[in-house]
C-alpha cells in the first residue's frame, strides 16, 4: 500500500510533467507563430522565449539543439496539423466514393498550402533550414501513408488500373510537392494552385480504367 510520502512524490512529479509539457507546447506554438510571420533567419530566440514566457535557459532545457531543434520541432507540429485536417476531409468525403474522396484531399492539400503558416515554415524555409533529405523524409512521412492508401481503394474499388504502389504514391507526392513549392515562392500563389490542381486531375483522370490512353 502506498505511503503518504510516495503519494506526494507522485503528485509532485505529476505536477512537473505538466508543467514541463505545457512550457515544451508554448514553445512549439510560439516557435511556429514567430517563424511564420518573420520566417527562421529573422526569429531570434530570445523572442521565442519572451513569447512563450520562459527564460532563454528554460528553452535550452526543453530543446538543447535551440533554434534549429525548435524549427524541426514546429515542422512537425504543422505537418501533424495538416495531415490530421487532410485525413478528416477524406473520412468526411469518403461516403461518395473513393475517386470523389482522392479529388477532395487534393483541393483540401492545395488549399492548405495557401495558408501562410504552412507556406513558409513547410515549403520555404523547411528544405534550408533541415537539409533536403532529412526535410523530404519528415514530408514523406506524413503524405505517402495517405497517398498510398488512398491509391489502394482507388484500384481496390476497380476505379484505376492496378500499378505498382510505391512508384505510384511517390510519383505523386512529388507532384503535390511540385505544387506546394511553386506556391511557396510565387507572386500569385492562388493562381498557381489553379493551374496544379488542373494538371494533377488530368494527371489522376488518365489512371482512371474508363479513360484509357489513346
Amino acid at each position: 500500500m502506498p505511503t503518504m510520502r510516495s503519494r506526494h512524490q507522485v503528485e509532485r512529479r505529476s505536477r512537473r510533467e505538466e508543467y514541463s509539457e505545457t512550457t515544451r507546447a508554448a514553445l512549439v506554438a510560439s516557435a511556429l507563430e514567430l517563424f511564420a510571420e518573420h520566417g527562421y533567419a529573422d526569429t531570434a530566440l530570445e523572442a521565442i522565449a519572451s513569447a512563450a514566457r520562459v527564460t532563454k535557459g528554460a528553452l535550452y532545457h526543453h530543446f538543447p539543439g535551440g533554434k534549429k531543434a525548435l524549427f524541426a520541432a514546429a515542422f512537425d507540429q504543422i505537418e501533424r496539423d495538416v495531415h490530421e485536417r487532410l485525413v478528416a476531409r477524406v473520412v468526411a468525403a469518403s461516403g461518395n466514393g473513393p475517386w470523389d474522396a482522392c479529388r477532395e484531399a487534393l483541393r483540401a492539400f492545395l488549399d492548405m498550402c495557401l495558408e501562410p503558416a504552412y507556406r513558409r515554415v513547410v515549403w520555404q524555409d523547411g528544405p534550408h533550414v533541415m537539409g533536403f533529405g532529412d526535410w523530404w523524409r519528415c514530408e514523406e512521412q506524413y503524405s505517402l501513408g495517405l497517398i498510398a492508401s488512398m491509391m489502394e481503394k482507388l484500384m481496390d474499388a476497380g476505379v484505376i488500373e492496378r500499378l505498382p504502389i510505391d512508384p505510384l504514391a511517390r510519383t505523386i507526392s512529388g507532384a503535390l510537392a511540385g505544387a506546394a513549392t511553386a506556391m511557396g515562392v510565387a507572386p500569385d500563389p492562388a493562381r498557381v494552385r489553379e493551374e496544379f490542381e488542373l494538371v494533377i486531375s488530368r494527371m489522376m483522370q488518365g489512371l482512371r480504367k474508363d479513360n484509357p490512353p489513346g
